[in-house]
């Protein structure tokens, strides 16, 4: 799959930072340009250009459309129904909008992960004999499960 291959609902994945990545929603062409959709910090899900979506970022990977042909061809009633949806890091991020599209599932792996990176953290601070860092153990426990809560839809 690449680029001049994408059908409406498959997604892009894009390097954001170091650590994270953006994901993309493939719609096609319109009026000579390439159409996407996403779910950006500060905006919410809205329609953009490939170009601007992509930023200059290295795309990582593309991934299939996960439904039948009739659900492909529901996409973009689908994002319209999101379109303005505001951005949230741990229940609604990019990763969560485009998985809902492509797979109906809202999740995001990138919270999974960091949900229970949190929740290691936080133990192996628990045996520190330094009640601040005990405490702040306790608060990594806690925001680790509800990151993992927060998946489960």
């Amino acid at each position: 799959m690449n680029l001049n291959t994408l059908r409406s609902g498959d997604l892009i994945v894009r390097q954001k930072g170091p650590l994270s990545t953006h994901y993309i929603v493939y719609i096609g062409w319109r009026n000579g340009v390439q159409v996407v959709a996403e779910n950006q910090i500060g905006q919410g899900v809205r329609y953009t250009s490939l170009t601007e979506a992509l930023a200059g970022n290295k795309i990582l990977r593309f991934e299939k459309f996960g439904g039948s042909e009739t659900q492909r061809q529901l996409v973009v009633a689908k994002v319209n129904e999101l379109i303005g949806k505001a951005y949230d890091l741990v229940v609604f991020n990019c990763e969560h909008f485009a998985r809902w599209i492509a797979t109906g599932k809202p999740e995001s792996k990138q919270v999974k992960t960091a949900s229970g990176v949190a929740i290691a953290g936080g133990f192996a601070m628990l045996s520190s004999s330094n009640k601040v860092v005990r405490g702040v153990g306790v608060a990594s426990i806690i925001a680790g499960a509800i990151g993992l809560l927060s998946q489960q839809r």
